[in-house]
């Protein structure tokens, strides 16, 4: 399953991480410390009630792609593999992005 990445929360995690974006406020950046932290279950858990914080969050630290995924996320460099669309949040599919309502269509 894929879960979508806004631009505010690819900055939030990008800042968590130290690449850039911006500050979120005080309790996501608890909820990012979670889950920076957490093992393998926890993070799960967390991402059952936070599903694209966890998405960007496990993308940053696994993916060799993650940082610069987020960050065309967050500058808006992005666009939809379908309708070439910029407006996000994005869900990444294989290696393309797809708009929300391109990737429902695709389901």
């Amino acid at each position: 399953m894929s879960t979508a990445i806004s631009p505010e929360i690819a900055s939030h995690v990008l800042a968590h991480f130290g690449h850039g974006g911006y500050e979120a406020g005080s309790f996501t950046r608890h909820l990012l410390s979670a889950m920076d932290t957490a093992d393998p279950a926890n993070l799960a858990a967390l991402g059952r009630a936070f599903p694209a914080y966890a998405a960007a969050v496990v993308g940053i630290k696994y993916d060799p792609e993650g940082v610069a995924f987020l960050q065309r996320l967050a500058s808006g460099g992005i666009t939809c593999a379908n309708c070439e669309g910029g407006d996000g949040p994005f869900v990444t599919v294989g290696t393309s992005p797809l708009c929300e309502p391109c990737h429902q269509g695709r389901q």
